[in-house]
């Protein structure tokens, strides 16, 4: 019997080896928050614009949208990016959320890099297993909500919200996870790295890393993203969405395994 890690009970007590955090101290507990100046954002922002030339940004936000102070925020006004608008932040529809997403992915032209945040972090995964046309070079996904959790069973209005399976990616992926994040323990953060094939990267405490998280343009996150972008195939070898019809999950049943190098 295949056991879905995406299930309540099932995730592993200790993380696979596919799961291990990506740059984590021997100890495991430092705060990876950096102070930030100027002169670093800048810098930052002038090597992203040079590896982000040959694809398209899109930023996508979770619930409620990201506030003017929140990092995505930030990132749009730094990067040459395109920020994906919903019709209702506050009470989600999946189907409503994918007309959103495809609308915005309708003006790209260049394989997508998509930077998403929460609930837009689910949203970017689980539209990723099953569509076929767009061409997606990567994704950072940052906080992804466990929809599964405690804390999202107390939002009624995302109750319906489809939820990825548990296959890997068809794509390369990066997952930002904090320690305190009530959104999402560690243990599940370690399950979704490798259901999804993609290494996880522990942020230290920093909450949902969302509107309430004190990290500025998050200096730190744009030297992940920086690092990640560095990994990424060449445009040319960006194959379209590959995800065979009958191969999705529906509600967290395991699909048929497969990996992607």
């Amino acid at each position: 019997m295949t056991l879905d890690p995406f299930a309540p009970g099932t995730f592993p007590m200790t993380p696979s080896a596919d799961a291990s955090p990506v740059g984590a101290p021997p100890s495991g507990g430092a705060d990876f928050s950096r102070t930030e100046t100027t002169h670093d954002i800048a810098a930052s922002a002038r090597n992203l614009r040079g590896l982000l030339a040959p694809y398209d940004l899109v930023i996508v936000p979770g619930l409620h949208d990201s506030g003017p102070r929140h990092w995505q925020s930030h990132w749009h006004a730094l990067l040459p990016s395109r920020r994906v608008r919903q019709a209702d932040w506050d009470r989600p529809r999946w189907d409503m959320w994918v007309t959103g997403l495809e609308r915005t992915l309708a003006h790209c032209h260049r394989p997508v890099v998509f930077v998403a945040h929460s609930l837009g972090a689910v949203l970017v995964a689980r539209w990723g297993q099953q569509q076929t046309r767009v061409r997606v070079a990567g994704a950072l996904l940052v906080a992804p909500a466990d929809l599964r959790g405690p804390r999202a069973r107390q939002v009624p209005a995302l109750r319906d919200f489809a939820f990825p399976s548990s296959s890997p990616l068809p794509f390369p992926a990066r997952i930002i996870a904090s320690t305190n994040d009530e959104w999402l323990s560690p243990r599940r953060a370690g399950a979704f790295a490798a259901a999804w094939d993609a290494p996880l990267i522990t942020a230290g405490r920093l909450g949902h890393i969302g509107n309430t998280s004190p990290v500025g343009t998050w200096a730190q996150g744009l030297d992940w993203f920086r690092d990640f972008l560095a990994t990424l195939p060449p445009p040319g070898d960006v194959p379209a969405g590959n995800a065979p019809a009958g191969d999705i999950a529906l509600n967290g049943i395991p699909a048929r395994g497969r990996h992607h190098a």
